[in-house]
Order: structure tokens, then sequence, then C-alpha cells
């Protein structure tokens, strides 16, 4: 794909998309983490899912601080995460700048975005995201380390780490616009997993660097967190068991089924694959089994999926 980067000399323009929702609490320090990268021009759109804490309040204040921030008007249509990040995208009109998803909790490295598109212009890519590294109120840090190689279906069953690591091309965000406007998303309940799925899809070359660039803030009211500990691995088996991964699986596989640019062999064997989520018979899910390798960059995250599907799990 021919990309089209900044010139020579010129500082990169970059929107940053921010999806809020009863944020007050950490919006400042991520504002500031934004507003402060360095080597590139930033401006900040914002659209906020109806918080009543605040939230609107302190952006209408820090809007009138600085002309590089815009908060949209309140959107149509229930609330939800994967609504309103994909909302921001699909009406951000491609204007030349990259793009990026910003959560409202995070902070972001001071280097973020000058590493990311730095990243982008010597692999020649479209889309970059990277490790993050969790951090919680006591302190505690630790990698998450999400730059496993891909594998053949590894889009179709997780994202390419947490979406605030996402940072698109301006031809990259234009033809994912333009791929989403065919598409019907609305089940669809996580919105960075179906926008690396759709972008692999589609053939745009995506990185996942291992040099974290964002803190990744961890608390109660974490949508998608870090994934570590009892809990967690309760809520994700919770979500196994009550249909909901599934669901998605099918969701994002079929999306790709409608869109993908691949060649024929790989065409028939999402067919194949389409066909192994849709069988709930044991010999179905143990057809399913041989995947383990394809699933999940984590191979042993793989063989653990694949194998709880067997159990029937899910």
């Amino acid at each position: 794909m021919n990309q089209q980067h900044a010139p020579a000399g010129a500082r990169p323009r970059v929107t940053v998309l921010m999806a809020t929702y009863n944020g007050r609490e950490w919006i400042d320090a991520q504002i500031d983490s934004v507003l402060g990268q360095r080597g590139v021009d930033v401006r900040l759109v914002v659209s906020d899912d109806g918080s009543i804490d605040g939230t609107l309040d302190r952006l209408a204040d820090r809007t009138r601080a600085d002309s590089r921030i815009d908060v949209l008007p309140r959107r149509s249509g229930p609330p939800g995460v994967t609504a309103n990040f994909l909302r921001l995208f699909t009406e951000h009109e491609p204007d030349g700048s990259y793009v990026a998803f910003c959560d409202q909790d995070d902070v972001w490295r001071a280097d973020k975005l000058e590493h990311q598109i730095g990243t982008l212009v010597s692999h020649s890519a479209d889309v970059v995201s990277s490790n993050v590294e969790s951090f919680d109120l006591a302190g505690n840090r630790r990698l998450i380390k999400k730059s496993h190689p891909m594998g053949r279906w590894d889009h179709v069953f997780e994202a390419a780490g947490p979406g605030s690591t996402y940072v698109f091309t301006p031809e990259a965000h234009r033809r994912l616009r333009e791929t989403l406007a065919a598409l019907d998303y609305s089940e669809i309940g996580v919105h960075d997993w179906y926008v690396y799925a759709l972008a692999r899809a589609i053939g745009l070359t995506w990185v996942i660097c291992p040099k974290p660039t964002v803190d990744y803030r961890q608390h109660e009211g974490n949508v998608q967190g870090a994934n570590a500990g009892a809990a967690a691995t309760a809520a994700r088996v919770s979500k196994l068991r009550n249909g909901f991964y599934r669901r998605q699986f099918l969701l994002t596989a079929r999306a790709i089924e409608a869109v993908n640019t691949y060649d024929e062999a790989t065409r028939r064997d999402l067919h194949r694959l389409i066909d192994q989520l849709e069988d709930e018979s044991f010999f179905g899910r143990l057809r399913f089994l041989s995947r383990w390798r394809q699933i999940r960059r984590n191979h042993v995250e793989g063989l653990e999926l694949a194998g709880a599907h067997v159990l029937g799990v899910w």
C-alpha cells in the first residue's frame, strides 16, 4: 500500500480519538499525556457516553483552555464503549492525519506517537500497536506482552493489544472507515479486536511493537483489563461459558468473510473455520483442536482456548 506519511522535516499530525464515560478521576492525567506528546502535532477528539461524574464539565474546562481539544455532541443510541469508539473512528473525516485510539484512564509515555509513527515509516506498515505496562493503586507494575508473532487466524480470536496503543496511517484509516460502512457491527462487543480483524482481512500490514508505549491503569471500572489474577480469569471463563466469546468469534469471522481480500486457499480455510465454530458436536470441537497454533499469538493461550472448546466450556 502507498503510505501517506508526513513530508520530510514536517511534524506528523495525529488525530487522537478518546472515548469517555465517568472518567473524571483520571481524565486530566490522560489528556496531559496526550497533549504533551513529543515530535508530533496532536488534535484530541472526545466522545462522551453520558457521564454523570463531572467528566463533561472537566472536558469543557479543558476545551476552553486548549484549542487542540474538541468534544463531539452526545451520540444517539444506547451507551457502550464499542459503539463510542467506532463512532469516533467512522465520523472522523480523513484529513491526512494519523489516527490513534485513546482510553480515558491510561497515561501515554511522552514518545508514544513519535516512536510508533517512526515504526510505521521504518516498516512501511499501515497500523501499529504495542505492548503496555499495567499499574495499579498499590504500585504494582507488569509487562503485558502482546507482541508474539501473528498467527494465521489470531485476528479472529483476539486483539493486537489494547486499543489505546493503536495508530493508523491516514490511508489505513480511510480504508477501514470504508470497510466499516459496509458492515453491521451493532452486536460487536470489543472494538479494538474487531478493527484488528478487519485490518488483517483487507490486507493492511500491522506491526506490534515490543516496546511498551502506554502505562495501562488497572482499577475496578476497567471495561477491559490486564487479564491478570483470579478475578480476571473467572471473568474470562464466565464469558466463555455464557457464549459471549463464541458469538464474537463468529461475528468477527463472518464480517471477515464479507470483506476479505485473501487468496482463494485462505478463503476456503476461513469457510472451514466458520463451519467448525458453528459445529457444536464433540467431533466438531475435536476438529477445531488442530487449530491451536493458529488462534492466538501466544501458543499456550491458543492451546488453552482450543482445549476449553473440546471440553465444551464454550
